[in-house]
């Protein structure tokens, strides 16, 4: 079983996400995947969001068809999470490489 799932509401943040989700690549504590929820973006972070969950395999992407609102994505998060441990992110912060840690 996996340490810990991060879970990652985004409903238009493109501005923030490749930062954001650089900080989680780079964690030093290495047992973790992620769920990004996109609640119903316009602005492009879908786009952002598919490219980075093809790329590293420790994100998984969930769509809500509508903005629902982040209690709803983060509880869809949780829901689709592995870990023992949930850790919320979002998607205009940015972790520093101990954060997990």
């Amino acid at each position: 079983m996996l340490t810990v799932t991060v879970v990652m509401p985004v409903h238009n943040t493109v501005a923030h996400l490749r930062e954001t989700l650089e900080g989680l690549r780079v964690q030093t504590f290495a047992d973790w995947d992620c769920v990004l929820v996109d609640d119903g973006s316009e602005d492009g972070s879908l786009a952002v969001l598919q490219e980075w969950a093809l790329r590293d395999k420790r994100l998984r992407l969930k769509l809500l068809e509508r903005n629902a609102g982040a209690a709803v994505a983060r509880n869809q998060g949780i829901r689709a999470a592995r870990g023992r441990f949930i850790a919320f992110l979002d998607s205009d912060d940015v972790w520093h490489p101990e954060k997990l840690e």
